[in-house]
């Protein structure tokens, strides 16, 4: 990017840019009681992520993490202040909402409404409490805004995509550790949407089906890292849940949005059911963040003739290199072999054909090497103390527990069959794990 192009952008940055800040021990303890109250949480390769920070402070380090739920954005955020690290995450401009006000919409609505009357005095829109917490916005479609000196500037597809690769250079010119979804999923409806092959929806994925990482983040990691001179690491992360916060939400996200409903509706609909989730008593999950090892950009190859080319050849190869690390680090819950158990129409299914089913599976998964490097399946959740898979009842049980509770009713026992009442719900599990179960054969009686 020229300086000029740049020093223009540069101008534009309030519009995008983050303002972190400690949270506080009262804001700490809140949320991890939290957390607390929603997961068990297990962490593994964060250590190894402080003592490479401790020993390369003159490097920028950029973490892409898989993304299932809006909670990803918090959590990290949470992890790393509970550890003193500093790290910035970018967030869609659907999240950075002015007109909603912590304490005097979401609070209120969706902990307790007496909390209007206690914080009466306090404000602060979402947007706020994002950016002081080290967020820094994305936009996802073209805005007229107003800069601080009062001035409207029009954000075009042209301007997004600049000020984001002009935002990331900054990024890296100051060393930050910074976390960016690359995740994407896409509809294909015809042959003009076949043409335009990066126009890309990028975003949580409402289906639990891992669609791939899009290589234009990696390609901006990539160009920050020539136009500074500084060193670019790239960690895979993996974020796993039972259940996701957010899995019977989605169908009604979609259907508001097929209504024509607003936006603002739309948003505070999904933040609020995240807030609630945390905040309700039920049925405590699991939550799993997973953390690889750093990965040096090489940019000592790329260079003309056709620069452009070898940027996006590069930017290509490390998204799919990554998306597959951290596909291979996805633990199996017992939801996953359980709902994966079913035919894909998730018909009814009797007791004894479904611990055939997940007999079929646990085997499988025993022997599985996954990937091109043959990677082993994490087992955690669905071992026993002697090493081995849990038994298909033992599969079965915590799964209806944890999905047939309360209001939650997404599968049942029937006499003796077993029956799925929420399909969607059901599918976002069973995709969870679908890449490890390519190779198992199919059962004919359930084809």
């Amino acid at each position: 990017m020229k300086d000029e192009l740049f020093k223009k952008m540069e101008r534009w940055f309030p519009l995008i840019e983050h303002r972190y800040e400690d949270a506080g021990p009262l804001e700490k303890t809140i949320w991890r009681l939290a957390r607390g109250n929603t997961f068990n949480m297990r962490v593994l390769g964060l250590d190894g992520i402080k003592r490479f920070r401790k020993d390369n402070p003159d490097c920028a380090i950029t973490f892409k993490p898989n993304h299932l739920s809006e909670a990803d954005f918090m959590l990290l955020s949470l992890l790393f202040q509970e550890h003193g690290v500093r790290l910035l995450t970018e967030g869609g401009s659907n999240l950075f909402i002015e007109q909603i006000d912590l304490f005097q919409d979401l609070f209120p609505l969706f902990v307790d409404p007496g909390l209007k009357d206690v914080l009466t005095d306090k404000r602060m829109s979402l947007a706020d409490y994002l950016s002081a917490r080290g967020a820094f916005k994305v936009f996802r479609e073209p805005e007229t805004l107003t800069l601080p000196d009062g001035s409207e500037v029009t954000i075009g597809k042209k301007e997004i995509l600049t000020l984001s690769r002009a935002y990331r250079s900054h990024l890296v010119r100051n060393k930050e550790m910074y976390v960016t979804f690359p995740g994407y999923s896409s509809v294909k409806s015809g042959l003009i949407d076949l043409i335009k092959k990066d126009d890309i929806k990028t975003g949580r994925s409402y289906t639990g089906k891992f669609d791939g990482f899009h290589h234009l983040p990696f390609q901006m990691d990539i160009e920050a890292a020539m136009a500074t001179g500084v060193d670019v690491y790239i960690v895979d992360v993996n974020i796993a849940y039972s259940p996701v916060l957010e899995d019977e939400n989605f169908m009604e996200l979609v259907r508001m949005k097929a209504a024509g409903a607003s936006k603002g509706k739309i948003y505070l609909k999904d933040m609020g059911y995240i807030i609630d989730r945390f905040c309700r008593d039920k049925r405590k999950g699991e939550l799993s963040i997973k953390f690889g090892s750093p990965v040096k950009i090489d940019t000592t190859q790329i260079k003309e003739p056709f620069l452009g080319r070898k940027i996006k050849n590069a930017a290509q190869a490390l998204a799919q290199n990554t998306f597959d690390k951290s596909l291979a680090m996805q633990p199996v819950f017992p939801a996953n072999i359980y709902f994966s158990a079913f035919d894909t129409n998730f018909h009814r299914l009797s007791i004894d054909h479904m611990r055939e089913r997940i007999d079929d599976i646990r085997d499988h998964l025993r022997h599985l090497g996954w990937g091109q490097d043959k990677w082993r399946v994490d087992l955690h959740y669905v071992l026993e103390y002697r090493n081995h898979i849990y038994s298909a009842d033992e599969n079965i049980n915590p799964t209806l527990d944890l999905f047939n509770y309360g209001d939650r009713q997404i599968t049942a026992r029937d006499a003796n069959m077993l029956v799925v009442y929420n399909k969607h719900v059901a599918m976002q599990y069973r995709n969870h794990i679908a890449h490890f179960l390519e190779g198992l054969k199919k059962d004919p009686q359930k084809n």
